[in-house]
Formats: structure tokens, sequence, C-alpha cells
């Protein structure tokens, strides 16, 4: 009989041996097992086996359910700016959800909690499905539509990160490569792809910059990524909530990818509500609950963190944290340039993905995909948010410093040649956090990224420029000019190409605006657009014979059958006609939009009137609307 178990053991130890190879003849030779690290506060955190967090819609339900009664009573006092009530209500619910995952002020846990599973058998997809019902799977969706890449059993090839968030990025990128490790060993393969998003961005940046040169990975994505910081948590350590109310609503427009349009409604409406109910959570409740969480103060962007550290901070008890955040923030950040540019030597191939032209939702006035600031995902120069580089600008070569590469966006507001990796980094100007597969051209980008052989540059590929502006459902309506590369306009220009982004409405042109230069967009007749098509429309006038200007097209529709009668989306558009003027640095800046009709005819006092009625952003709509359909009417 033992000779029998032996012989048996022998077969299982050598079965388990032959396991990596096994699963390494499942993939062609060029083929590499893809690793998602998924955004924040997304893995499951795990207590004596019990799971602990994630809060679900459910539990938030029941919480909702048993305060029904209090909440009433709270948003009645809201609506009178006394926001405490409902702040305590809301402030004793998110601490009893999530009293589990509190931190001490020396940065360590307070439960000793786990991050089950960790190892890669027990990540992969194919195994969280069959034995867990996907529970512990990552962004499901996006990793569904990359597992159909690698062929009917895709989900073999893919692995769920599972990361304590609380933590800063040295311990993050100790226990991701340690993930890495066991990946490989799993698979037989001496590399992985990586494919990150928002806190997940940032923890593999740290990975490629303390173990990069283990040179473990092949092709590495990274969409929205945290890497220099996230405007959230700035507002919450600094308690300066400022909701941007239109930016929150079109948020949601974007994240629910409606196709209709809300967020004129509250357009620099600043109702102060959400902020003081926010301010009151945020200082009493809030806090208390991550103040002490390492990654909290790694997204402290640098510029904020030695203010924010020496007054929230207690040097002596929270030394812990404030030794690793000080690595994060003096050694590691300042060098990732160049150590992400040597992983590249190496042989890896970096890619990042960053949303543009949205503020902060919660009040830093920052260039941004609503959460994180651009220049904390890319690295890239920024102007001011509302503001643009002054006429004649040239990019400042920091990086890249090649004159026939222009990494200027169309709207005059980032230079990308300062970023980390301005060959490798794409901006889509509307593009909100963690919305990548919301978005077409940005599922076609990421999956060409995550597969590719060899090395891509923003030049390699006519479809996915450098620049772009958003195409999602939401928006509507897009616009480019006939003969210039998408976000320019030249001489040669004779049309401008209106494209119905929706899926399901009928779209009507009622007229297009330019402001900026001396052209008209001949609307001379009722256009109606069907779903995805296009119309181009003549032009006329003349455009100034110089460059490194913008121009703003306003396009003014209704679709037909939806719950908005008017919508209007703007985009801004680089005059590239001739010689540029001369760049005054002594005024860097200009503002980000030309004036309208209706900031041309309307005196202060009547639009600071109309901001208190709420009326601000419609009437203004209307009003340039009208008067751009008179222009037509006059070139009729």
């Amino acid at each position: 009989m033992k000779k029998i178990i032996s012989i048996l053991l022998a077969c299982l130890i050598l079965f388990a041996g032959l396991l990596p190879a096994v699963f390494a003849e499942r993939q062609s030779e060029n083929t590499y097992p893809t690793i998602i690290v998924a955004g924040y506060s997304s893995s499951n955190l795990y207590l004596d086996g019990k799971q602990v967090w994630h809060v679900d819609g459910n539990d938030i339900v029941s919480a909702v359910l048993k305060n029904i009664a209090r909440i009433g009573i709270g948003l009645g006092e809201l609506a009178f700016r006394q926001p405490k009530y409902l702040a305590d209500v809301i402030g004793r619910e998110t601490v009893r959800l999530t009293q589990y995952i509190a931190m001490n002020p020396d940065g360590t846990s307070v439960y000793p909690l786990t991050t089950w599973p960790a190892d890669a058998e027990h990540t992969q997809f194919s195994y969280l499905y069959e034995n867990y019902n996907g529970d512990n799977v990552h962004e499901a969706e996006i990793m569904a539509d990359i597992g159909t890449l690698y062929g009917d059993d895709g989900n073999r090839f893919l692995f769920s990160y599972q990361q304590d968030f609380r933590y800063g990025m040295v311990d993050c990128a100790a226990a991701l490569d340690k993930y890495v490790d066991s990946v490989r060993e799993f698979t037989g393969k001496d590399k992985v792809n990586i494919y990150a998003v928002s806190h997940g961005g940032q923890t593999v940046a740290a990975y490629l910059a303390l173990y990069g040169e283990k040179n473990a990975v092949n092709n590495v994505v990274m969409t929205v990524p945290a890497i220099g910081g996230a405007a959230l948590a700035y507002d919450v350590l600094s308690e300066k909530i400022d909701f941007n109310e239109e930016e929150l609503v079109v948020f949601v427009e974007n994240g629910q990818m409606l196709e209709t349009d809300f967020n004129w409604l509250v357009k620099a409406n600043r109702l102060g509500i959400l902020d003081d109910l926010f301010k009151s959570l945020v200082h009493n409740y809030v806090k208390k609950i991550v103040g002490y969480w390492g990654s909290m103060w790694d997204f402290v962007p640098m510029e904020y963190y030695d203010d924010l550290k020496n007054s929230l901070l207690d040097p002596v008890q929270s030394a812990a944290i404030i030794e690793k955040s000080d690595i994060w923030h003096y050694q590691i950040l300042p060098t990732m340039g160049e150590k992400l540019r040597a992983c590249i030597d190496r042989g890896a191939n970096i890619y990042i993905v960053a949303g543009s032209e949205s503020p902060s939702v919660t009040g830093l006035r920052e260039q941004s995909d609503a959460i994180i600031p651009v220049a904390a995902a890319t690295g890239a120069l920024t102007a001011p948010y509302g503001l643009r580089f002054n006429d004649g600008y040239k990019t400042c070569g920091t990086v890249c410093d090649d004159p026939t590469h222009n990494h200027l966006s169309p709207g005059m507001t980032i230079d990308a040649s300062a970023g980390w990796l301005p060959e490798q980094t794409w901006f889509i100007a509307g593009y909100f956090h963690g919305m990548t597969w919301k978005d077409e051209y940005l599922v076609g980008l990421c999956k060409t990224l995550i597969f590719a052989d060899d090395l891509i540059s923003v030049h390699t590929f006519k479809e996915y420029p450098q620049f772009k502006d958003s195409t999602a459902v939401n928006y509507s309506v897009h616009a480019a000019f006939d003969r210039s590369a998408e976000g320019y306009l030249s001489g040669q220009d004779s049309a401008l190409t209106v494209t119905n982004l929706s899926k399901k409405y009928k779209m009507r042109i009622a007229s297009v605006a330019v402001d900026g230069a001396d052209i008209q967009i001949n609307v001379t007749k009722v256009v109606y657009l069907d779903p995805g098509q296009s119309y181009a429309f003549a032009i006329t006038g003349t455009l100034p014979e110089y460059s490194l200007s913008t121009v703003d097209v306003t396009v003014n529709y209704s679709l037909v059958g939806s719950v908005t009668p008017i919508g209007a989306r703007t985009q801004t558009f680089t005059v590239m006609n001739g010689p540029a003027p001369v760049y005054d640095a002594d005024s860097p800046y200009a503002a980000a939009w030309h004036s309208t009709v209706f900031d041309d005819q309307v005196s202060d006092a009547g639009k600071t009137f109309l901001q208190k009625t709420g009326l601000l952003a419609f009437i203004k709509m209307i009003m340039n609307r009208f008067m751009a359909i008179l222009r037509a009417l006059r070139i009729r």
C-alpha cells in the first residue's frame, strides 16, 4: 500500500510540475498572460475568512431604508443650508460600513485583513468563474473583451490581482512584484502583460520604477493612472470641497452612457449645497476613515504634499506613514520618467492613456479627467484649467525635442513634450475617469496596445492620434475639418464634417458657430442625421494666415424623440495656416475659450443675475444658437 501511495504521490508531483508547461503550450510563442490591476478599493478584503469589504449595492440600499425617515429630515434641513443632520446620518452609516478598514496612526491595519485569494492559480479568471461565480474578478467588462483576443479559452490567460488598496506605493509595488512572479511561475512565461486602471496605474508605475530591472513585463497599458496623485485626495484631506455641479452631472451622463444632455441645467450654477454637506461629512467622518491610509497620502500631488503632511500627520505617531510616503514623493516620483523610459529601453512596451479638458468634480481647478490631474497621470506640462498657452507657444521639448513631432494639444492646453513618455501617451478630451470601455476609440486603442508585438508610438496609426475628442455617445455630436488632422484647421479645409454619435436618436443640426476666426459653417438647410451618420458643411469666410492660435466650433442640435430639446457641443481646434506669432513669455496664458455673442452682448450684471437664477447656461445657449441661425440665414 505504501508503495502504491508513493507512486501516486510521485505522479501528482510530476503532474503539478508539468502544469506551467501545459499552460504555456496553450499559448503561442509570443503570447503572454495579462494581469489586471484595478482601480481604488476594487479588491475584496477579508477578516478571518469573512468578507468585510467590498460594500455592495444591497448594503447601501439597506442602510438607506433603515434611515429613510432621518434622511428625509436631513434633506429638509439641507434645503435651508443646514447640512449637519444629514451629514451625521450618512457619516454614522459610512463608519459602520467601513469600520473594518480603519488604519492606526502609524499606518498599520486596525484589523488583520487579507486579500484572499492572492496567488496566481486562485486569481486566474477561469478559476474565479468556475469556483466563485466570478467573485474577485476585476473590471469584468474590460477583461472579457480583452479575453476574446486570446480565443475561446481567454479566461485562462487573464489574472485578477488582489490588492490591499489602503497601503502606500512602496508596499503595493512590493506586493505586485511577488504576484507578477507568481503568474510567471504558474504560466511558465518569462513575462506578463499588465492592464491597469487609476490607482492600479499608480501601483504599476511604482512597480516599474522599483522592480523594472527584472524585465518581467511585455506590454503595459495604464489608463487614467493616478501616478502623480489624485485631486480627490487633496480635496478631501484639505477639506477644500467645492463641487462642480456641471462636471458631476456630465460624469454621471458619461458613466451611464446617456444619449441625452442635462448638464446645462446646472452649468455655472454654484449652489454650494453639496459643498456644505460634504465638508461636514469629510471633517467629521471621512478623514477618520482614510486619514491614515498610506495610499491617500501617496495620492496627494507633490505640490501640496509638504503642507498637508506638516499640518495633519503627527511626526512621531505617523512616522512610518511619513517615511514611506516621503520615499514615494521625494525619491520615486521625481525619477518616474527616467525609470519608465529605462524599462522601454530594456524591451518593455509601456503606454499611458489619459483624459483631459475637465476640472476636478470636487474642486481642484486643474486640467484633469474630473478625478486625476493630467500632469499627475502623464507628467505633461499643462495650462491652468480655463486657460491655454498663448498664441505662438512652442512646446518646451524637455523630453522630446524632435521638431517634427507636434506634442501640443489642439486646445493648446497640454504640452506632452514634457511628459514622462511623450511618444507613448494619448490624451482624450472629455474622457472621464474610469470610463475607458465607454468610448469605441479608446477600446480599439487599448486592445491594440495590450497585444502589440512592437513598441507603438503616437505616430504609428493615423486612426489613433495623440490627441482626440471623445466620441462617447453621451457627447451626442462630433466635428472635424475635412483635410486637416483631427483637432486642427488650415486654409486647405473646405468643409466641417459633423457626426451624430447617438446610437438610437436622429439628430437635427440647427446651426454651427465659429468663434475666434472670421469663418462661417454654412448650415443652409435643415439637416437630419441618422445614428452614426455624418454630413459635410461647407466653409466660407477667410481664415487668418497664421498658426498656433485656436478657434472654437459649437454645433447646436436636437435629438429627435429624446428628452433633450436642445443641445450644444463646443470643440477647440488649433489653426495651422502660416507663420506663428511670437510667443510672449511674459503673458504665457490666454482664455481657453473665445468669447461668444452672449459674452460680448450681455453685461456682467446681467450674467450675475442669470447665474443666481440658475438660467445662465440655458440663456447663453439659446442666444448663441439663435445668433448662429441668423448668420446661417444671411448666408442663404
